[in-house]
């Protein structure tokens, strides 16, 4: 939690507000809500209603793959959640009309080629992931809906240390999951 938290930071401008969609149990809603500075924070999910969530995050049940928001964020966060729409870039088209100018979207799905990934086929049983992504197949598909992409090397993010910042990059191992900020290109 702490990376993306990182990656949060790095991508929102005091004051700014964020839409999680998909925020399952609000864990990282509530933990965005406590950075000084933040904005309004809104979670929407439908199939979890998260418990204990602070006063300063707002929730919104509602079926994310019929997206009806029309308030304009600074940043939109997608943890695990693309993977399991049936029509991502649809998803992302709308998402793109509810950005703040200059606004960002953050994607967090798994890396079909990441280190331990059990994800490395299509099966509907596993968790409904319809679509397994790489980063290649990722960039590709923002970029014809009018994005651009920046990655995170999430082992290189977590880690302190100069060897184990570099043995995965050494020995060729992804990351088990991809990070993406896709921003309008203009």
């Amino acid at each position: 939690m702490d990376q993306l938290l990182s990656v949060v930071r790095e991508n929102l401008k005091e004051g700014g507000s964020v839409l999680e969609l998909g925020c399952g149990n609000g864990k990282l809603a509530t933990a965005i809500s406590k950075i000084p500075g933040i904005g309004k924070v809104t979670g929407v999910d439908f199939y979890n209603e998260p418990e204990g969530l602070p006063a300063s995050v707002q929730f919104i049940k509602q079926d994310i793959e019929n997206l009806q928001i029309t308030e304009k964020y600074d940043l939109i966060i997608m943890n695990q959640v693309l993977e399991h729409i049936k029509d991502p870039l649809g998803l992302m088209l709308k998402a793109k009309q509810i950005l703040n100018t200059h606004g960002r979207i953050m994607i967090v799905v798994p890396n079909r080629y990441g280190f331990n990934n059990e994800a490395r086929v299509y099966l509907p049983e596993h968790g409904k992931h319809y679509f397994l992504w790489d980063r290649e197949s990722l960039q590709f598909s923002l970029e014809r809906i009018g994005f651009v992409c920046r990655f995170y090397n999430m082992y290189t993010a977590a880690s302190h240390s100069l060897i184990l910042r570099y043995i995965p990059m050494l020995l060729r191992i992804q990351n088990p999951n991809l990070t993406c900020i896709a921003m309008v290109d203009v």
